[in-house]
Order: structure tokens, then C-alpha cells, then sequence
């Protein structure tokens, strides 16, 4: 019989979702997590052999590629890779979207398997996406996909 591989999660989010931290404890060796409206600001890792690693991840969200949105969504949750925030593309379809915690979203008018917003991107959870949203409205411009709700405009 083989031993499975187990994790203990502890997350602590500000209430206006501008900060958070997840602590994970896995095989060892504990991850720090730190975030502010889902981007990604440090990893740290401490080994049991006290050895300590800090990573410095993009100063924005990533952009992840797919075939189609049931593959988009399957891979979000699974891979540890494809973080809260990042930008999921799914040109064959027309969707863009974005990853709120475990739930992928659209911004396109298309969402294929993706969640659908009613209200832009740029103002969900309070605005917590925002990078996100930005970039995933450029790429929907470059590749000239409509979005699914436009921002207000502001005089």
C-alpha cells in the first residue's frame, strides 16, 4: 500500500480582500503565500532541514492557455501552477476568463464552461481582480473578442 501525500491549508484574507496570506503544510516543508487583490507577492518555503527559499513571482497575474473551457476549468483544479487571478485563454472558443479562488470566470461575452459576471470584472470582489481584469481586457481586445460587460465610463 502506498502512503498518500497530505496538506494542511491555513489562509487569512483582509476583509476587503486587499491582503491575504495561505500557509500550506506539505510533506515536510511549510509555503508562505502572500497576495494583495490576487496577485501573487512572495512565496516563501522553510524545509524540515531549515532551509529557506524566497521566490518573487510576475508583479501580475499569468496568462495560461487551453483548447477549450472544460480543460480551462478541469486544470484549475488541479494544477498548483494556475494561481487566484490568472488569466485563462481559450481562443478556439472566445473565452477569456479569470481564476477567483476555485471558480474560473468570464469576461467575454463567450464563457463557454466558465462562470458568467454580471457586473465588470474590474469591480468583482470589490475589485480585488483589477490586474487581472486589465489584462485580460487587453488580450480580449488584441484578439478581438467582446466582452461580456464594459465598465462604466467615468466623465
Amino acid at each position: 500500500m502506498s502512503e498518500q501525500s497530505t496538506a494542511e491549508v491555513v489562509t487569512a484574507t483582509v476583509p476587503d480582500g486587499s491582503w491575504k496570506l495561505q500557509v500550506t503544510y506539505e510533506e515536510g516543508k511549510t509555503i508562505a503565500e502572500v497576495s494583495s487583490f490576487g496577485v501573487p507577492l512572495s512565496i516563501t518555503t522553510l524545509t524540515a532541514g531549515g532551509v529557506v527559499t524566497v521566490e518573487d513571482p510576475a508583479t501580475g497575474p499569468t496568462v495560461h492557455r487551453f483548447a477549450d473551457t472544460s480543460e480551462a476549468y478541469d486544470a484549475t483544479q488541479c494544477r498548483a501552477d494556475i494561481r487566484d487571478g490568472d488569466v485563462l485563454v481559450v481562443e478556439p472558443e472566445q473565452v477569456i476568463g479569470i481564476l477567483d479562488e476555485a471558480w474560473p470566470f468570464a469576461v467575454t461575452q463567450a464563457h463557454g464552461e466558465f462562470h458568467a459576471l454580471k457586473i465588470p470584472a474590474s469591480e468583482h470582489k470589490d475589485g480585488r481582480y483589477t490586474a487581472s481584469a486589465d489584462l485580460a481586457g487587453r488580450i480580449a481586445a488584441e484578439l478581438g473578442f467582446p466582452l461580456a460587460v464594459q465598465p462604466a465610463r467615468t466623465a
